[in-house]
């Protein structure tokens, strides 16, 4: 929830969120930054073992790769670019797990892709532009994405969007949703949906709200009422989106899953204030569910917040932290499919 704060900070030419200092050292274990090397997977039988996050090493929001064990341990934290001055955000792999798009802070916010070896850097978006939150189609041919119709401004009134797809190549762009209020995070289902946070009806209805509509922007209809809900993610099979929501009230913030269609809604975290979660993204085989647990982050709007990268079960047991520490309110943990062989 804290992704309009942290596009503000972006585009005045900051680096996102100052690092966390401190937090108890009995749940902080961070990972120290190694060497780049070729990142090696080490896959345990029946485990997804590579994820991709946000985190800050060298003071500013950088790439990283992560093995997490069979047991929830994240080890061997590696950054993607090492050669990299700019800002990086917002990691999605595409269905083959050969490549991520991301968000560059470079001329604005443009959208990359790289290959899962940091080869291959490329720019799809425009020169300049505020092109934010891209994820991929089921099949790994189309992006789609959030266009920022204004810059993004302290005290001022999130912006306007659109809603736009491309081929991953970055030709055939068109827009699918025109000119609403700060829609944002589009993720394509494998059921040719697209679900998204916003703030379109905030005029009746405080607070972001999850929508869900058809792939050329038809069939609009929104999932959640009241509160703020925000940061879905489908599950693999595109029956229920995982999300983070403060409907508890009393400044807690946590996970909850419902149903394609909005019903049957479950919370799966019970973190009490300081501590919340959110930002989740679902393992390949839909039996984990990765997200950021965060110390006194206040609904993920403090910059200084303590953050981690922690999985559980789909069902909300077996919370547990990897140990690694991620870009404050904004770390993007990202479960690796497994990569298609290379010839």
């Amino acid at each position: 929830m804290g992704l309009l704060a942290s596009l503000v900070t972006l585009a005045a030419g900051g680096c996102g969120h100052p690092r966390a200092a401190g937090g108890d050292a009995a749940v902080t274990a961070t990972a120290g930054c190694t060497a780049p090397r070729a990142f090696e997977r080490t896959t345990a039988a029946g485990h997804p073992d590579t994820m991709a996050l946000v985190s800050r090493q060298s003071g500013k929001n950088e790439i990283y790769l992560m093995h997490v064990s069979a047991s929830g341990t994240g080890s061997n934290l590696i950054r993607l670019l090492p050669g990299d001055t700019y800002a990086e955000d917002y990691p999605n792999w595409s269905p083959n797990g050969r490549l991520l798009v991301f968000i560059r802070m470079l001329d604005g916010s443009a959208i990359y892709v790289v290959s899962d070896r940091g080869t291959g850097l490329r720019r799809l978006s425009p020169t300049p532009g505020f092109d934010v939150t891209p994820s991929w189609s089921p099949n790994g041919s189309q992006i789609v994405y959030t266009r920022l119709l204004q810059r993004p401004m302290p005290r001022h009134p999130a912006p306007m969007t659109d809603i736009d797809v491309m081929n991953a190549n970055g030709t055939g762009n068109r827009v699918i949703l025109a000119d609403t209020r700060f829609s944002v995070e589009p993720r394509w289902s494998v059921r040719n949906k697209i679900v998204f946070m916003s703030l379109m009806d905030s005029g009746n209805l405080p607070g972001l709200q999850l929508y869900v509509m058809n792939l050329n922007g038809t069939g609009l209809h929104r999932l959640t009422y009241g509160a703020n809900n925000a940061e879905p993610s489908w599950s693999p099979d595109g029956t229920q989106i995982a999300f983070g929501s403060d409907r508890q009230g009393g400044g807690l913030l946590n996970i909850f899953v419902m149903d394609a269609d909005g019903r049957d809604v479950r919370q799966l975290t019970h973190f009490r204030s300081p501590d919340e979660a959110g930002v989740t993204n679902w393992s390949p085989g839909g039996r984990q569910i990765a997200f950021q647990c965060d110390v006194d982050g206040q609904k993920q709007s403090n910059p200084y917040a303590f953050t981690q990268v922690w999985t559980m079960s789909v069902n909300g047991t077996a919370e547990r932290s990897t140990g690694i520490q991620c870009s404050d309110v904004g770390c993007d943990p990202r479960w690796q499919p497994e990569p298609v062989r290379r010839n």
